[in-house]
């Protein structure tokens, strides 16, 4: 049986949430900051942040729905092909 959609966006939310509340605890945001800018850290810190990366980004694929990435890119699709087509507008 499929999960709904609200169930997988919440999910991605928790995960989100989950994520800024570690990093407003002790040194994470600090220990993030070394590490994207290429310095060392710790590698138990490091396990944790890329756990929760992880998690943030499993539920984020889980609730991207394919069906309507593929709508909107036929509707994209379908515009360009009417704006390539159409006559150019003229003021008269």
């Amino acid at each position: 049986m499929p999960v709904p959609q609200r169930k997988l966006l919440q999910s991605v939310q928790d995960r989100t949430t989950e994520l800024r509340r570690w990093l407003d605890t002790g040194d994470n945001s600090a220990a993030l900051t070394a590490y994207l800018r290429d310095e060392p850290v710790d590698d138990r810190w490091l396990a944790a942040y890329e756990q929760l990366q992880r998690d943030l980004l499993t539920a984020v694929g889980h609730a991207h729905a394919p069906e309507a990435s593929n709508r909107e890119a036929d509707q994209h699709h379908c515009r360009r092909t009417v704006t390539r087509t159409s006559p150019p507008f003229t003021n008269r």
